[in-house]
């Protein structure tokens, strides 16, 4: 709480001022690359390596200067974009420390997958449609990324039981997300967001209310919404971003596994918290063609034996 009330008043001293979209849409990059990591051993005072253990994942994203079949669709948009993404996350049960040994009930799994999105942007809003399609179980290779990374890299206890992940399958999802301004000041705003995923990997709603407090441009030109590619070429931008909302979940492959089989597995779950909460703060800054986010994560587990989880996200954009 110290930190995040230091970085307020930080903001606050470099005299904070909403950035004005003066630009017109010819004066932005239209490239952009992304590079990421998601990591609980990024949060500090908490327990590692259990539930979401760690992530990965690059980016490209491109504003096409024609028009297409799909993007004429929306007549009224300001600015449409292309993101295609590559993903892999690795989950791990409670584990002892020492022996590597598994002490909670959670499946082993893993998540390897690409996602094709496509925004568009209006005046207040924009929305987002996204096609993930990857493999689970161990074609994805996340147990053998993270016995490598903790064999040669961290030194930590290599853990056992990866052999005993969820069972390998195709996954698909289907999902929708739409972000709508709510309050807009000089120097912060608050709006809302909901995303929905169909597939069988993950059915889920969430809905979330954000706040930001500094320096930083609308919703459809702000780093962390992955909209910075709208922003002018000597874009700056600073500021604090946190978010709460509770997910509705209706199933999730990754501790269950194929919900389309009849075969039981003692590897995974069947009783699973359907309703969880999730929430979020870090800091964002903008310069010219780089973005950086620092994102700390809390949220409820989905099963009794994780009953809360926290992780970092890290993220490096350049635009070109």
């Amino acid at each position: 709480m110290k930190l995040i009330c230091s970085a307020i008043l930080f903001i606050f001293l470099l005299n904070i001022s909403q950035v004005k979209a003066q630009d017109s849409l010819q004066n932005h990059y239209r490239h952009q690359l992304n590079f990421g990591t998601d990591n609980d051993f990024f949060a500090v005072l908490t327990n590692k390596d259990r539930s979401y253990t760690f992530g990965v994942n690059a980016a490209y994203r491109f504003a096409p200067e024609q028009e297409n079949f799909i993007s004429k669709i929306f007549p009224q948009k300001k600015a449409f974009l292309h993101d295609i993404s590559i993903h892999l996350e690795a989950y791990t049960p409670n584990y002892d420390f020492e022996t590597g040994i598994p002490t909670g009930d959670r499946p082993f799994a893993g998540w390897s997958y690409a996602t094709f999105a496509t925004r568009y942007i209006f005046e207040n809003s924009f929305f987002t449609l996204k096609t993930d399609i990857g493999v689970l179980g161990e074609i994805s290779k996340a147990g053998t990324v993270q016995d490598w990374f903790h064999s040669n890299i961290s030194g930590d206890t290599v853990l056992q039981g990866w052999e005993n992940q969820i069972p390998n399958m195709l996954g698909v999802n289907l999902k929708a997300n739409y972000y709508k301004s709510i309050v807009n000041k000089n120097w912060y705003d608050f709006f809302g967001s909901g995303e929905v995923s169909l597939g069988n990997v993950r059915s889920y709603v969430i809905p979330k209310l954000y706040m930001r407090v500094g320096r930083f441009y609308d919703l459809g030109k702000t780093a962390s919404l992955n909209n910075s590619i709208f922003q002018p070429k000597d874009a700056v931008e600073y500021y604090v971003q946190a978010s709460a909302g509770f997910k509705y979940i209706a199933n999730d492959a990754t501790l269950q596994g194929n919900i389309f089989s009849d075969t039981p597995d003692a590897r995974t779950l069947d009783d699973i918290d359907h309703s969880t909460f999730h929430a979020n703060v870090g800091g964002y800054a903008a310069y010219h063609r780089f973005n950086l986010g620092v994102v700390y994560h809390f949220n409820s587990g989905e099963i009794d034996t994780i009953k809360t989880h926290s992780y970092v996200s890290v993220n490096l954009d350049y635009k070109f």
